[in-house]
C-alpha cells in the first residue's frame, strides 16, 4: 500500500478505566477478527505479570480499536491484555492474593444479582480491586471505510514483531488463499475452530491454556503437544501452522516447484517482508496461489483431513503418542523436541498411498505394527536437519511408503475409515463451544432399561432441527446422536450397556452401536427404523422431511457409529404449525407477532 494513502480517519486518543473497559466487554461491544488476530495463548504467569503492572500503577502499552458502523470496537492491538483483565474480573483465574472482589464494580454487582457471575472464595482486598478498576488504560480508536484498512493497521503495528513469532508475522495482514487454508486447517487440527468474527467474551472458550487455567483448551491435549510432535511453547509460537503450511505445499506443488523447507521459503509463500511498506510479491507466492486454484480449496481440505484422520485414528486406537509410536519409546528420542519433519514424512507417505496409488482401505492393526519404531534409524536426531532439503525429504517419504504400504489396499467402495469424518466431527464439536445455537448432541434414542426406540426423542431432534434452521439462511446446523452431554452420562451409558466410551477433545463419544444391539437391530436396521418414522412425521412439511432424510448419515468416529442430522433449508420451517428458534441449548416457541421477523431473515425485499 502506498504510504501516501490514509488508512482511516484521525484516531481518537483517550483514557478508559478498567471498569469502563469491562462495561464494554460485558455489553459484548468488543469483537475480534480471527483472520488476522493471533490466538489467545497467555499463560497464567503472563496474565498475572500484566495485572501486577496495573496494581503497581506502572504504564501499559496503548490499546488500539477500530469502530464499526454498529458501534462495536474491533480489537486491533491489546487482545491478550484485555483477556487478562476481563478473565480476572470474571473469576477465571486468581492472583496469588486471591480472586477479584466482584463487590467493587457496578457491572459485576449487577451480574452477580442476575446470576451471571459468582464470587469465588479468597478475595483480593476491596481497596486493591477498586484501584485496579480505576486504573486508566490508554486507548486509541479509529474509524474505517473497509476491512483492508484494519488489516493494514494491524500489519504495521506488529511489523516489528517483538512479541509475535515469525509465523504470526507472516499471517498478519495477509489475505491469500494459501494463508487462509493454513489458518483454517491449523485451527481444525488444534481444536480452536470458530467463525471469523467473535465477541471477545467468546475467545476464552477457545484460548490455549495451561493446566493452571481452568478454561479454554488445555495445550497438553492439543494434537501436536499430546503426540509430542512439538511442545506447548512451540505451539504458542505457531510452529503447528508452519508444519501445516509445508504439508500443503508438498501436497499441491508439482515436482520442481517445491523449495527447501525453511523459514525463507515460507516467507516467500506468504509474501512476507519485514518492511511493511513493501509491495513486492515473490514468484513463489504466485506459484503456490496458482496451485491452490488448480487443485481447489475443497479438494485440499478433503485430502488433508482424510490423512490427518487416519493418523489420529491409529494413534487413538492404540493409546500412544506419535513420538512414542515412531521411536518405540527409544531413550535416544528424548532429546528430540521438534518432530515436524518426521510427521511431514509420515503424512505425505499416507497421502501418496491413498491419493496417488488409490490404496484407500486401511488395515489399522498392520499399519500400527509397521509404523512402530520406524524413526529409530530413519529419523535420528543427527539426520533431521537434512530433511529441509526436498530431495532428502522425498527419500524419507518413499521409505515410509514402502514400510507401511502392506497396510493399505484398493477399495471398491468408499471406505469410512479413510474419509474425513474424524476431522469433520471434531470441528463440529469445537464449533459448538462458540456457536452453541447451531449444534446439539444426544446420547441416544433408547431410554435406559427399555428395548425400543423412543419416538419422542426423534420428535425432539426434528423440532430442534427446525429451530436451528430458523436462525436464518446460510446457517448450517447439526444434531448428532451418540455423543454424551458430559462424562457422568457417558459413564452411566457404559454401565448400562457394558461398553466403553471414547473421550475426544473433552467430548464423550458413546456411539449408537450398543443401543442398536439392545433393541436387537443391526446399525442399518436401527437407522432404517428412524428414517421410516421421519418419513411419516406429520408435524413438518413433506419437503422438510425430504431435506432431513437427504442430510442424515452415519459416519464412523473413533470406532463408534454416530447418526448425524444436518439442516440448511432455504426457508423457515414450522413444527406442529408453530415456528421455533434455538437460543443457546433451548428450543423456544416464537410468538406469532415475531413471525414476520423470522421470514425477513430468509426473504429480504
Amino acid at each position: 500500500m502506498s504510504s501516501s494513502k490514509k488508512l482511516g480517519n484521525e484516531p481518537l486518543i483517550k483514557s478508559y478505566s478498567i471498569s469502563q473497559m469491562y462495561s464494554l466487554y460485558a455489553a459484548k461491544k468488543l469483537i475480534v477478527n480471527r483472520q488476522y488476530q493471533r490466538k489467545l495463548c497467555w499463560t497464567i504467569e503472563e496474565k498475572r505479570n500484566f495485572i501486577d503492572t496495573v496494581m503497581n500503577n506502572l504504564p501499559v502499552p496503548m490499546f488500539l480499536f477500530a469502530e464499526n458502523a454498529g458501534g462495536e470496537l474491533e480489537v486491533i492491538d491489546g487482545m491478550q491484555r484485555l483477556d487478562a483483565i476481563c478473565s480476572l474480573i470474571e473469576q477465571k483465574y486468581s492472583l496469588k492474593s486471591g480472586f477479584f472482589n466482584l463487590e467493587t464494580m457496578p457491572d459485576t454487582i449487577n451480574l452477580m444479582r442476575q446470576g451471571h457471575l459468582k464470587q469465588k472464595g479468597g478475595t483480593i482486598s476491596a481497596d486493591i480491586c477498586r484501584n485496579i478498576a480505576n486504573y486508566p488504560l490508554p486507548v486509541s480508536i479509529f474509524s474505517y471505510e473497509d476491512s483492508s484498512q484494519i488489516e493494514e493497521a494491524f500489519k504495521r503495528i506488529n511489523s516489528t514483531g517483538r512479541h509475535l513469532s515469525l509465523q504470526e508475522l507472516r499471517q498478519v495482514g495477509v489475505n491469500s488463499k494459501f494463508s487462509e487454508l493454513v489458518r483454517t486447517l491449523s485451527s481444525q487440527a488444534r481444536g480452536d475452530v470458530s467463525k471469523d468474527i467473535l465477541k471477545l467474551n467468546e475467545m476464552s472458550n477457545i484460548s490455549l491454556s495451561n493446566h493452571r487455567l481452568q478454561y479454554g483448551i488445555y495445550t497438553g491435549k492439543v494434537f501436536w503437544v499430546s503426540n509430542e510432535i512439538i511442545d506447548a511453547g512451540l505451539l504458542r509460537g505457531s510452529r503447528d501452522e508452519e508444519i501445516v503450511a509445508f504439508i500443503i505445499a508438498n501436497m499441491i506443488l508439482n515436482d520442481g516447484e517445491r523449495a527447501a523447507y525453511t523459514s525463507e521459503t515460507l516467507n516467500k509463500y506468504y509474501g512476507y517482508d519485514p518492511n511493511p511498506l513493501s509491495t513486492r510479491a515473490p514468484l513463489e507466492m504466485t506459484t503456490i496461489e496458482n496451485a491452490v486454484d488448480r487443485v481447489t480449496r475443497s479438494i485440499i481440505e478433503k485430502k488433508f483431513n482424510t490423512v490427518f484422520s487416519v493418523i489420529k485414528e491409529v494413534l487413538t486406537q492404540n493409546r500412544i503418542s506419535f513420538k512414542n509410536c515412531i521411536y518405540n519409546k527409544s531413550p535416544e528420542s528424548r532429546s528430540i523436541k521438534d518432530l515436524a519433519f518426521p510427521f511431514q514424512s509420515v503424512f505425505m507417505a499416507i497421502h501418496n498411498l491413498i491419493f496417488k496409488e488409490n490404496l484407500s482401505s486401511v488395515n489399522y492393526d498392520l499399519f500400527y505394527r509397521n509404523l512402530q519404531g520406524i524413526g529409530n534409524e530413519l529419523f535420528t536426531a543427527e539426520s533431521l536437519s537434512e530433511l529441509r532439503l526436498v530431495a532428502k525429504m522425498n527419500t524419507k517419504i518413499s521409505f515410509v511408503m514402502g514400510k507401511i504400504r502392506p497396510a493399505f489396499s484398493k477399495s471398491s467402495v468408499e471406505d469410512p475409515a479413510v474419509d474425513d469424518w474424524t476431522m469433520q466431527c471434531t470441528n463440529i464439536i469445537m464449533k459448538s463451544r462458540t456457536e452453541q445455537n447451531l449444534y446439539d448432541f444426544k446420547i441416544g434414542l433408547v431410554t435406559f432399561g427399555e428395548n425400543k426406540i423412543n419416538k419422542n426423542g426423534i420428535n425432539k431432534i426434528i423440532k430442534t432441527l427446525t429451530a436451528i434452521n430458523n436462525l436464518g439462511p446460510n446457517k448450517v446446523g447439526y444434531v448428532i446422536v451418540g455423543i454424551a452431554d458430559n462424562e457422568r452420562a457417558a459413564i452411566e451409558f457404559e454401565k448400562q450397556y457394558s461398553t466403553s466410551y471414547q473421550s475426544v477433545d473433552n467430548s464423550f463419544i458413546v456411539g449408537i452401536d450398543a443401543e442398536a444391539k439392545s433393541v436387537n437391530q443391526s446399525i442399518d436396521r436401527y437407522t432404517h427404523s428412524i428414517k421410516e418414522y421421519i418419513k411419516t412425521h406429520n408435524s413438518i412439511t413433506e419437503e422438510y422431511r425430504t431435506h432431513i432424510l437427504q442430510n442424515m448419515f452415519t459416519p464412523l468416529f473413533y470406532g463408534k457409529q454416530l447418526i448425524v442430522f444436518k439442516t440448511n433449508y432455504s426457508e423457515p420451517v414450522m413444527y406442529d404449525n408453530k415456528l421455533h428458534e434455538r437460543l443457546f441449548s433451548d428450543v423456544n416457541e416464537v410468538s406469532p407477532s415475531q413471525y414476520t421477523s423470522i421470514y425477513k431473515r430468509f426473504f429480504r425485499s
